[in-house]
């Protein structure tokens, strides 16, 4: 997810360049990077090189050819190398086959106990790295760390790790290649959700949340957002690819969460529960630019589909 939203973050950017400018006054070696790492690749988010290009912002490397693997390994401390030749971890390593030699130094971006990225300095040639060097890319990268966590915090819901309500209002703000196409909002509050937090208690609740969140990520398009707005209330912004219909496209993706959301079993206590859902939906631009105006009429229709008898799908209709 982190990589995903690195371009809504407001203030990383401007950390991020200011953190490699610091590192680039203190330590003087050719290039100092900040990657964003899943387990296929590395992703290259900012980098400063002071003469030979090495690494740029934008790269994307496999995730086996990069020292910031060995940082990941390393644990929680920072990884030095002053010597890529003489080192056992990267006198073999396929990085320093191919450059011939030099230095490596790598601090990880620690979030919720998780390495989600590395802040490095790097050089073809060795260098000593002092203590100071240590602790000065050891403190940067946990102001990094933060800057991510809080930025995250920002338009992500805890609970689910979708998006989040801030998100969902400003989205056009974050997208603003999106706004020339058109899209659905789909309102969808679960039916009946009372019934499990009166029943089971508030944690068999969350995890009815948690798991039609799953649900519904599972089941939407690649290019949809998914986010929880509030209690059971969740939002799915649906974008029809260029060869499809809206409203068609629309009626099959809304079908199809319904029907997985139904038969999707939910353990509590040992036993299996199921729960529906009732949709609303408005479409954008048609009934609508300003996206809390498009949520309000979607919300609406919602409550439409709860007095139509609930676990349906109603659309917006101007009166």
């Amino acid at each position: 997810m982190i990589q995903q939203d690195i371009n809504y973050y407001k203030n990383l950017d401007s950390i991020a360049k200011e953190v490699l400018t610091l590192l680039a006054q203190s330590i003087d070696v050719n290039t100092f990077f900040l990657s964003i790492l899943n387990p296929i690749q590395s992703f290259i988010i900012k980098s400063f090189n002071r003469n030979a290009k090495l690494i740029c912002e934008g790269d994307i490397i496999p995730y086996n050819m990069v020292y910031c693997k060995l940082v990941v390994e390393n644990g929680l401390e920072p990884l030095i190398i002053p010597n890529l030749k003489e080192h056992d971890l990267t006198s073999g390593h396929p990085a320093t086959k191919f450059i011939g030699n030099g230095c490596f130094m790598g601090a990880p971006l620690i979030n919720e106990g998780e390495t989600i990225g590395t802040l490095c300095a790097f050089d073809i040639k060795p260098y000593d790295f002092k203590e100071y060097d240590l602790i000065l890319i050891k403190s940067l990268a946990a102001l990094i760390s933060q800057t991510i966590i809080l930025e995250n915090g920002i338009i992500r819901d805890p609970l689910t790790g979708l998006y989040n309500r801030h998100f969902i209002y400003n989205y056009f703000d974050y997208q603003k290649d999106k706004q020339n196409d058109e899209m659905a909002i789909l309102y969808i509050d679960l039916d009946h959700f009372k019934f499990f937090n009166d029943s089971f208690g508030h944690d068999a609740g969350d995890e009815v949340i948690k798991q039609a969140a799953g649900c519904l990520l599972q089941t939407v398009p690649g290019d949809s957002h998914v986010a929880r707005i509030g209690g059971d209330e969740f939002i799915v912004l649906l974008h029809p690819s260029h060869c499809e219909n809206l409203m068609k496209s629309t009626q099959q993706s809304a079908e199809l969460l319904l029907n997985h959301l139904s038969t999707m079993p939910i353990q509590i206590n040992g036993n299996d529960h199921f729960v529906s859902a009732s949709i609303g939906i408005s479409f954008y631009p048609h009934n609508g630019t300003e996206m809390e105006s498009l949520l309000t009429k979607a919300d609406r229709t919602m409550y439409k589909a709860k007095e139509s008898g609930r676990k349906n799908i109603q659309y917006y209709h101007p009166l």
